[in-house]
């Protein structure tokens, strides 16, 4: 069984008109609590940022289903996680995250109803979709910020080990690996659901002979939309590493080592959106259901492979067109 993530990269609109506003307010595909949520925000343009986000999610998850826009229904963990009602999980199999810093917005899906079709139908099939339920989806997207004043936030929130790395580094790298960090930090508390009731000191990352991502180490897919990915020469990447396109780290770069409590088995991808943007996404289950697979691969939930994702470019009048 394969799970083939699909993640969309779409910029956020910061010229929007109220006359724009109102018309995606009037598609009438959000909750009158959705609307409450967007007009609670005081300032324009982060009114304006809550509408496009909630109208992208609905659009992206209906790319990956026969269910209309208007009809999602979510549903929100303790700290916040949302998810889809435990009826619409159970008719589409969808797993999603979504993040969004400065002018992108990442949104993730995990179409595990993918997975299941290749099952025998039946009572065997309803046990596998049950273990899909399980699974831990989890993302992030960060700018990097130059205002950031990253030492204090290093010796409350980072292991030893990802500290000493850090501070192992030229200083003109040290705030890009704080911001890699991070992300893949934020990353992994998303897909639990816990937040920052998770010390992020309790877990860390580490990066395959302390290197810091540069574009000729960055491999696999950029996709646009509507296309499958391509693999991307590193002449093509080095000439377009300023502008936006998703570029993936090898999976055998990022070592990740989970709290002492947990016993889920992980599998953590992070990349660059540009020279600014970095992302990434943690994908999880309970150890008990999961497999190991000779050939290196991410496996989970007894033989279900993680592939590489599909990642698209894409925006929101593409999306609502």
């Amino acid at each position: 069984m394969i799970i083939q993530p699909h993640v969309y990269f779409i910029p956020l609109n910061n010229q929007l008109s109220r006359i724009q506003f109102e018309q995606g307010l009037a598609l009438s595909w959000l909750t009158e609590d959705e609307i409450n949520k967007v007009h609670r925000y005081k300032a324009e343009q982060a009114q304006h940022n809550a509408l496009q986000v909630r109208l992208a999610l609905r659009a992206v998850l209906s790319m990956h289903s026969d269910v209309l826009p208007h009809q999602w229904l979510f549903e929100y963990g303790d700290k916040g996680k949302p998810s889809l009602s435990a009826e619409l999980f159970e008719q589409t199999g969808l797993h999603f995250n979504l993040s969004h810093s400065g002018d992108w917005l990442m949104i993730g899906v995990l179409p595990c109803a993918e997975a299941s079709s290749s099952i025998s139908s039946g009572a065997s099939e309803r046990r596998h979709y049950g273990a899909f339920k399980a699974i831990l989806f989890g993302l992030d997207i960060e700018r990097v910020r130059a205002s950031t004043n990253i030492q204090p936030i290093l010796n409350h929130y980072f292991t030893d080990n990802e500290v000493a790395d850090l501070v192992a580094l030229p200083d003109a790298l040290q705030r890009q690996r704080f911001f890699d960090l991070w992300t893949l930090k934020e990353a992994f508390i998303k897909a639990t659901g816990k937040g920052l009731a998770q010390s992020l000191s309790s877990f860390s990352f580490s990066f395959t002979d302390n290197k810091v991502f540069q574009a000729d180490c960055f491999s696999v897919s950029v996709s646009v939309s509507g296309t499958a990915p391509a693999a991307v020469s590193s002449a093509h990447v080095k000439a377009a590493e300023r502008a936006p396109s998703p570029i993936l780290c090898r999976h055998d770069e990022i070592h990740f080592t989970a709290p002492v409590t947990d016993n889920s088995q992980w599998a953590c991808r992070f990349g660059r959106l540009t020279d600014t943007y970095r992302f990434s996404f943690c994908i999880g289950t309970d150890a008990v259901l999961s497999g190991s697979n000779a050939n290196g691969s991410d496996d989970l939930a007894g033989g279900v492979n993680i592939t590489e994702p599909i990642m698209v470019l894409t925006s929101l009048a593409q999306l609502l067109s």
